[in-house]
């Protein structure tokens, strides 16, 4: 566990040594080899310990039918295996930390993605007090160790939401609200709209499945409104506001949400071309840009919308259905739940719904860290022993005996 932790610090902390243009190239990076290794040590994890090895190849069956078309559609090509082998890998990830089989807990898992995104924070959290960071069309926007601020405003969404979660269910450390306020802080200092709507999803998601009253949610929710309060009432969020609405550039149509609008435009045609399956892994983002269209190859800023022209109506329904099964599976988790130890679905659940939010508006699944971070807390939650209810019976049963017995 200690050499995973490692591995996605060092990723965490090298994200943004790939070049802006590295999904146009087919050179191996150091992202690229920590990818590879995931991959190679899930496959001998799968031979050995044989667990999740149907999810497995079905997931891989998938990136492998879409990235073969996308060979199609562009050619055969470093660039065109890139996306595949990057999916992989988050498949790779999760395939790791379930057949750990329970050895790293969803809390653990928490306090793992704590460790890993610390430094990265407050490097941000640093360039926000020098007016540093990354010019974004003449913003300057933190980025910490991202390759991007949005990268880095998802990543520290999910820092934030499970420190958060971390504060409520386990002992009310004061270690976690502060580490809460330095991932909320890194994440305004990004000045990313998307990443911020993802964490006050989560923390109204967080507020809605903590059990019992009214008033035990209502912890959640006082923080989702204190910081858009405090998002709206400062300078920070005015100019984030003033940025949103401002123009970038001619074709963007005079905002950031207009470019967005025009980008998805622009791929229509090209979903239309092939709307059954698609074009192929990666060929939204691999495509170089022309004169006649100078956003190809600009990521499409939502994940929908990119699945759709990627993998066509077949891809993106298959993709939906997982989700809707992966859903399905914590919630059959939370059944279980007995309200002694930690709510540990609750954990998973913030974090996927914080994911689709973002994904709305944004690269969600086309950054490596985020998706990293997502594995790592859902498949820990999923390799933990599930317990039948006539088992748990069985066990409360016998527990009882033994105790009685000891009275007697």
């Amino acid at each position: 566990m200690a050499l995973l932790a490692i591995a996605l610090l060092v990723r965490v902390l090298t994200d943004n040594r790939s070049s802006p243009g590295s999904h146009h190239s087919g050179r191996l990076n150091l992202s690229g080899v920590i990818a590879i290794v995931f991959i190679l040590l899930a496959v001998a994890m799968l031979a050995r310990r044989g667990r999740g090895v149907l999810p497995a190849i079905l997931a891989s069956l998938w990136l492998c039918i879409w990235t073969a078309i996308a060979l199609g559609t562009s050619g055969a090509s470093t660039e065109t295996l890139r996306e595949g082998v990057r999916e992989g890998s988050v498949i790779a990830l999760a395939v790791i930390v379930y057949n750990l089989r329970g050895a790293l807990t969803p809390t653990n898992a928490a306090r793992m993605l704590q460790f890993v995104g610390f430094v990265a924070a407050v490097i941000a959290v640093y360039q926000l007090a020098t007016d540093t960071g990354m010019d974004i069309a003449g913003n300057i926007r933190s980025n910490g160790t991202f390759a991007h601020p949005n990268s880095a405003a998802m990543f520290f969404a999910i820092g934030a939401g499970v420190s958060l979660w971390l504060y409520f269910e386990c002992d009310r450390r004061p270690i976690d609200v502060l580490l809460f306020a330095l991932f909320t802080t890194a994440l305004l200092s990004t000045y990313s709209v998307d990443g911020l709507a993802a964490l006050i999803a989560m923390l109204i998601a967080l507020g809605a499945l903590r059990p019992g009253p009214l008033r035990s949610k209502g912890g959640p929710w006082l923080m989702a409104g204190l910081i858009v309060a405090i998002f709206l009432a400062t300078p920070l969020g005015a100019r984030r506001i003033a940025r949103v609405n401002s123009p970038i550039n001619a074709g963007a149509n005079g905002s950031s949400l207009a470019w967005r609008v025009h980008k998805w435009k622009l791929l229509m045609p090209d979903w239309e071309g092939s709307p059954i399956i698609g074009r192929g892994l990666g060929t939204t983002t691999t495509e170089a840009g022309s004169p006649g269209d100078q956003y190809a190859g600009e990521p499409p800023h939502n994940e929908y919308v990119r699945y759709l022209v990627e993998s066509g109506v077949v891809g993106l329904a298959i993709l939906l259905w997982a989700v809707t099964i992966l859903i399905r599976r914590v919630l059959l988790r939370r059944r279980q739940w007995d309200g002694r130890a930690p709510n540990t679905t609750a954990l998973a659940l913030l974090v996927i719904v914080g994911c689709l939010v973002n994904s709305l508006a944004d690269n969600t699944l086309l950054d490596s860290p985020t998706c990293y971070a997502a594995a790592l807390i859902i498949a820990a939650l999923l390799s933990v022993p599930s317990i039948k209810p006539g088992a748990r019976s069985s066990a409360l049963s016998r527990a009882g005996r033994r105790a009685a017995a000891t009275y007697q």
